[in-house]
């Protein structure tokens, strides 16, 4: 399989060695062709042609996961100054990859800058190797989590919508290999659609592997059959696991989390906390009943109220799954540079 995959690799690069191979011969045309009525109009020439095709290749790589490392993070109180420095800018990528997600509120897009500041304060102060895991135990406890738990409970609506939609088409009955193919393309819509939002700065072909794992892991998982969660949740909530990249991608170390969230409390550990109860009013008047006659009329307080009904618009309710479009993408030029600028001066 990995054989295949090389070769796969090998036939999408082939047509691009081929144009940057033709591009530069024809470049190399127009300095010479330049250069024999001016100098330094070649050399200008040469310059900004250097720039104009090196340009989209910066951008694509900004875009571009880290490097997930072999290791997981050292523990506390062991680990030398280097993993502890590669842990700290690791943990500063994804705090910047987490700022990108959209619709995000205003406290945790707060907490995400405290914890980038604290860093890059820690790290321009020449830290020693205890320092660098304060800091690192910090972030990871505090802005990342808090980030994990924002992601699950903001998108899990729409997940649940996927499983609606699933139980609905499989309510009939019908044929056993339809229900297999209707729950296998639910599962990965679920895992493709929570990549779209938490990883919303990234190469297609990156959010397909993760989608693809992650949905392979929630069909698959046997230690996590009979839980109140579907196999097309737990897709998502994997795929929030694995968007975490400043840490090797361990499926079974990701069973064993989701498994244990479940046996403490039966809830995710990016679980909604329970509502306070709310306080009952002082001295509230009783209520008119309501009368037959009134239809759609109803009385409090001897006002008349009528009762009216609200159509939510779903007009955008699948918008994630389509990506941009190539004009977007173009759109989007400038926002890759500036990307690509702020992640490599930063945390280089």
């Amino acid at each position: 399989m990995d054989h295949l995959r090389q070769l796969a690799a090998r036939e999408r690069r082939a047509p691009i060695y081929w144009w940057l191979g033709l591009m530069g011969v024809t470049g190399g045309f127009l300095v010479a062709m330049v250069h024999a009525h001016s100098a330094s109009g070649a050399a200008l020439l040469a310059v900004l042609l250097a720039i104009a095709w090196a340009a989209p290749l910066v951008a694509l790589q900004s875009l571009s996961a880290p490097r997930r490392p072999l290791r997981p993070p050292p523990a506390p109180g062991g680990g030398t100054y280097a993993e502890w420095r590669q842990q700290a800018h690791l943990l500063g990528r994804l705090l910047l990859n987490y700022e990108d997600v959209p619709q995000l509120p205003p406290d945790v897009r707060r907490q995400l800058r405290e914890a980038r500041a604290d860093l890059r304060d820690t790290l321009r102060a020449h830290p020693l190797r205890d320092d660098l895991e304060r800091v690192c135990g910090r972030i990871r406890a505090g802005a990342i989590q808090k980030m994990k738990e924002w992601l699950w409970l903001a998108y899990r609506s729409r997940i649940r919508e996927i499983v609606r939609d699933y139980e609905r088409q499989v309510a009939g009955g019908g044929d056993e290999d339809a229900r297999r193919l209707t729950f296998r393309a639910a599962v990965e819509n679920s895992a493709a659609l929570m990549t779209h939002y938490c990883m919303p700065r990234m190469l297609e072909r990156q959010r397909l592997t993760c989608a693809v794992d992650c949905a392979w892991l929630a069909a698959t998982a046997d230690e996590l059959r009979g839980q109140p969660y579907s196999p097309i949740e737990l897709a998502a909530a994997f795929v929030i696991l694995w968007s975490d990249f400043s840490e090797p991608w361990r499926p079974a170390s990701a069973i064993r989390r989701v498994q244990r969230y479940l046996q403490e409390g039966g809830e995710f550990a990016f679980a909604e906390p329970e509502p306070p109860a709310a306080a009952e009013p002082a001295a509230a008047p009783a209520a008119a009943p309501e009368r037959p006659e009134d239809g759609d009329v109803v009385i409090r307080n001897g006002k008349r109220y009528r009762r009216v009904r609200v159509k939510h618009s779903r007009r955008h309710r699948c918008s994630g799954l389509r990506g941009p479009s190539l004009w977007e993408i173009l759109l989007s030029f400038g926002q890759w540079l500036r990307y690509s600028l702020r992640s490599w001066t930063l945390y280089r």
